[in-house]
Order: structure tokens, then C-alpha cells, then sequence
């Protein structure tokens, strides 16, 4: 797989230990959303922790968003295509995959690998319904989502406003509203398109 194959040329210099991953862990990668360099930001702090992010491309008639898997010596590697190349998918996506991590749903095997394609919807995988789960709280609370007025108004200046308390991106806000409400139509300008890919091309 060209994920293990990339991961081999980094060196994380920190042995990584399952007692780092929690909720809070992944709330603390998506603090980083709010900088301009942010993924960037995040891989790095991912790295600093003993987890490999690699970059894969996106192949045509591919349905793969991203992927969690562990290298012979236990290593995480979170792979990502950036197929959409928007800010929301990306910061969703890696939610994702760490919530598997976080969750244990990524054994000490070397031929074990979650693959995902995250436009699936209403799955009765119960796995993937957990870690969309966790991503979820993570990135938003619920408490917090549920009385805001942003998910049921799609108003901008609601949705900057819930941003600044949740202390993520606007464009979580705006690309959890387009899922749950199934319009790609709405919040275009919000969701940070053509944002992710030119970040990791040095």
C-alpha cells in the first residue's frame, strides 16, 4: 500500500503510546483549523506524537477520503487523498480516521486497514458509525451544536459565530450543515474550497 510506503521516509523521533488518544486528543488537532496552515500544523503535531500522516493521491472512479492503519513496528498511519480538497472534508476526514484510533478499531495486525469513502450515508457498519460519532462530538459538542441557531438558520454570521465558540474553522460549521441537510448547493463560499492540496505540494 503507497500509505506504508510514504510513512517509511518519516521519522517521528517519539515512540507512540495509545495513552495520548482520547476525545480531547482529537479536539486538540482541530484547534489547529483556525490557522491558515493548519493541516500542515496538524500533521506535524500528529507526528510530534508518533502518528504518521501521509498524503495519497486521489485516483479517478476511487472512492477513498481516507485511511487508519498500523506498520509492522505499531506505528499509526493516517493516510488521506484529499479527493475533495476543501477544508470541511479534510478536517472531517481526519477526525475520522483518528476517532478509529482513539476507538481501537485499528488492530496490531499489518494487514489491517480502514479504508473509507465518506460519502456513505445511513451505514450499518457499526465501527464507521462510531468514529463518525466521535469525530463529531469532537469537532462540535453536541450541547453546543444543538442550541446554536446556525444549523437550523445557515445564516454566515451564525455560523462565524459558532465557530468562534466551538475555536474550530468555519468551515466544519458550514460542512456539517451541507451533510446533515444533503444540499452541496448551499454554504459554497464557506467550506474553503481549493484550500487543502496547495498546502502539501513542497
Amino acid at each position: 500500500m503507497r500509505a506504508k510506503t510514504q510513512s517509511e521516509i518519516i521519522d517521528t523521533e517519539v515512540k507512540f503510546t495509545t495513552e495520548i488518544l482520547g476525545k480531547d486528543f482529537i479536539e486538540k488537532v482541530a484547534y489547529f483549523s483556525v490557522l491558515s496552515d493548519g493541516p500542515l500544523q496538524a500533521r506535524e503535531f500528529l507526528k510530534n506524537k508518533g502518528i504518521k500522516m501521509v498524503i495519497v493521491p486521489h485516483f479517478k472512479q476511487t472512492y477513498l477520503d481516507g485511511a487508519a492503519l498500523l506498520n509492522r513496528k505499531g506505528e499509526p498511519i493516517i493516510a488521506m487523498s484529499l479527493r475533495y480538497n476543501r477544508l470541511d472534508n479534510f478536517w472531517f476526514t481526519l477526525a475520522h480516521e483518528l476517532s478509529h484510533l482513539v476507538l481501537g478499531h485499528v488492530h496490531d495486525s499489518e494487514d489491517q486497514c480502514i479504508i473509507d469513502d465518506l460519502d456513505l450515508k445511513n451505514t450499518k457498519d457499526e465501527i464507521e458509525n462510531e468514529a463518525d460519532s466521535l469525530a463529531s462530538e469532537s469537532l462540535i459538542s453536541s450541547l453546543l451544536w444543538n442550541d446554536h441557531p446556525a444549523r437550523r438558520t445557515c445564516d454566515p454570521i451564525h455560523i462565524l459565530d459558532l465557530a468562534s465558540k466551538a475555536d474550530i474553522h468555519p468551515s466544519i460549521i458550514a460542512g456539517r450543515i451541507r451533510r446533515e441537510n444533503n444540499n452541496y448547493k448551499i454554504l459554497s463560499s464557506l467550506v474553503g474550497n481549493g484550500m487543502v492540496r496547495k498546502l502539501f505540494l513542497n
